[in-house]
């Protein structure tokens, strides 16, 4: 599997490197500063020496600022890349979720891709940070100790050697038992996301059927998961703090006690030795808290950089390969022995066998009942989905030939699922077309029947619309979707159940104005009969097969399916 994660990391290659380079000065003046300390204690301030002590103090007191400065550049490399990568990384997700196939992004689970955006992103955003920042910093500045201390003291330099190979085998155990902890918790997480997504999409049936506490208690159960998994991996980062701090300690005890051996009436280390050896171990139990950080930064990152790269390595099951220029042909569609299944490789098919014919200009009707494959066959014509046998045709050609951009845009899809936006009627309605006049607006309104509410608000176009158009009864969002599919154009309408909160007139008079646009072809999938009878021809599903076709009056004598939905609707 392709790293391919980490890609956009590489446009900004020279930042990655000159941060961590910056932090090699401070590393540098922090292992500088105790050692001139030292000097300091040890032989100007007995000599009572002012001037060099003061000569050396400023030295010190220029490192610091000098080591705050390529603090600052270092900061600033890091910060910014890291931010960089972000963006760029959020982007490269959010585009493989529009490049994906329906089929896909189902079977991926779309609000584990939600969580990729969201948190897996950030996620890995923080390790940039953290690696720039720490990856030499630690290192270098514990080992340089290490060096110092030896000079300082052979003794001293033992004591710091041991007690950094301890702290590092706790680090190291750190590093090996976290991984799969990190996984299983982003795993939680998209549990907790989906519950809770469901739970706002459905809160008006949640609700209806006082099923409150239920709801509550999936999400307290999916928490209450999440919530031990981060309380174990919280147990286990707790060790690392304590363990160190007592080693060091353990260090800086000893250290002292050096201090109090004499060798030939002489301490076998100096108190200035004293002082930069613990200015030394501080520093390094600094230097391993932020390891440790990142260590547990990198291993968090490094599970979201599993799922991110296994989710950017998908490839597109629909591409845009466009192989012909379209020909005229008598039939516009044709749909040519079409089968498919939702479930991969499922030897039960959602729809099968699946022939239809559709001339330039035709109004052509589907009607059946709920799961019969009427929403699927438009699916598959607007190439959301594969067919797995058979052929689409478009214009003459293979639809998997046909430009995937020119069939879109010469498609408009009014769906059975109100899309409706945040913002106002104006910016979801120029969704379908940016360039769209006032004069074009108002057309589609009124074709639409919208423009009976929308005209009576103070702002007109510009009026508000609410998260999912919920300020919007289920006929009005309708409406205000069919207005769009109309202002879009294009050669095809397709009426995917569209106008079922509609009342019987209003359906009427839509359908009359859609009719009267010329050269169109319509597509209407429709549960009333009713709205179907002025129907060039009229297919019938059941099952996932089309049992029957023809106009209203032929289907009403030879398709008792048809004559039986007819009759019942006629009855009510």
């Amino acid at each position: 599997m392709k790293n391919v994660a980490l890609r956009p990391l590489k446009k900004y290659s020279v930042k990655v490197f000159l941060g961590p380079f910056f932090k090699l000065f401070e590393v540098a003046c922090e292992l500088i500063i105790p050692f001139l300390t030292k000097t300091i204690i040890d032989q100007f301030i007995p000599a009572d020496n002012m001037r060099n002590t003061i000569i050396y103090g400023t030295i010190i007191l220029g490192l610091g600022f000098f080591s705050f400065f390529m603090t600052m550049i270092a900061q600033y490399y890091a910060s910014r890349v890291a931010c960089d990568y972000g963006y760029d990384i959020k982007k490269e997700i959010y585009h493989k979720i529009s490049t994906l196939s329906e089929k896909q992004l189902d079977a991926y689970g779309k609000q584990k891709a939600v969580t990729l955006v969201n948190n897996d992103s950030f996620s890995l955003q923080n390790a940039v940070h953290m690696f720039m920042r720490l990856i030499f910093r630690p290192p270098f500045l514990i080992g340089g100790a290490l060096v110092m201390s030896f000079i300082i003291s052979p003794y001293a330099g033992l004591i710091f050697g041991v007690i950094m190979v301890l702290c590092a085998i706790v680090v190291a155990l750190l590093f090996i038992l976290t991984p799969k902890r990190y996984a299983s918790i982003q795993a939680s997480l998209d549990d907790i996301n989906l519950v809770a997504s469901d739970s706002l999409k459905g809160a008006r049936p949640i609700r209806a059927f006082n099923k409150q506490e239920y709801v509550e208690e999936q999400f307290e159960d999916k928490a209450a998961v999440y919530k031990k998994k981060n309380m174990n991996m919280a147990g286990l980062n707790s060790i690392l703090n304590p363990a160190t701090f007592c080693f060091i300690h353990l260090g800086i005890i000893l250290v002292v006690y050096l201090g109090n051996i004499q060798v030939d009436g002489d301490a076998l280390i100096s108190t200035g030795s004293i002082v930069s050896l613990i200015s030394y171990l501080t520093s390094s139990f600094a230097a391993l808290m932020m390891f440790s950080r990142m260590i547990v930064s990198l291993n968090k990152a490094n599970a979201s950089l599993k799922r991110v790269n296994e989710f950017l390595n998908m490839e597109p099951e629909i591409v845009n390969s466009p192989k012909g220029e379209a020909v005229e042909e008598e039939d516009y569609i044709r749909f040519d022995n079409v089968s498919f299944s939702y479930a991969q490789g499922s030897p039960k098919k959602t729809v099968s066998n699946i022939n239809i014919n559709i001339k330039k200009g035709q109004w052509i009707g589907f009607i059946g009942g709920t799961g019969s494959g009427k929403s699927t066959v438009i699916s598959l014509l607007e190439r959301m989905y594969e067919a797995d046998e058979g052929v689409i045709y478009y214009r003459g050609l293979p639809i998997a030939d046909y430009d995937l951009n020119k069939l879109r845009s010469e498609v408009s899809l009014v769906s059975q699922k109100p899309s409706v936006f945040k913002g106002t009627v104006k910016s979801n309605l120029v969704l379908a077309k940016d360039d769209a006049t006032e004069e074009e607006i108002e057309n589609a309104l009124e074709q639409s029947l919208a423009y009976e509410y929308v005209s009576k608000y103070s702002d007109y176009i510009d009026h508000e619309i609410e998260e999912n158009g919920a300020n919007l009864s289920g006929g009005q969002r309708q409406r205000l979707l069919i207005a769009r599919g109309i202002l879009k154009g294009g050669d095809l309408l397709i009426l995917d159940d569209s106008t079922s909160a509609l009342d019987y007139l209003s359906d009427l008079h839509v359908r009359e104005n859609i009719s009267a646009i010329p050269g169109l072809t319509k597509i209407i999938v429709s549960q009333r009969a009713g709205s179907l009878k002025d129907c060039d021809c009229i297919y019938v599903f059941d099952k996932g097969e089309i049992v029957a076709s023809g106009t209203h009056e032929e289907l009403l004598e030879k398709c008792s399916i048809y004559k039986e939905i007819y009759d019942m609707q006629r009855a009510q």
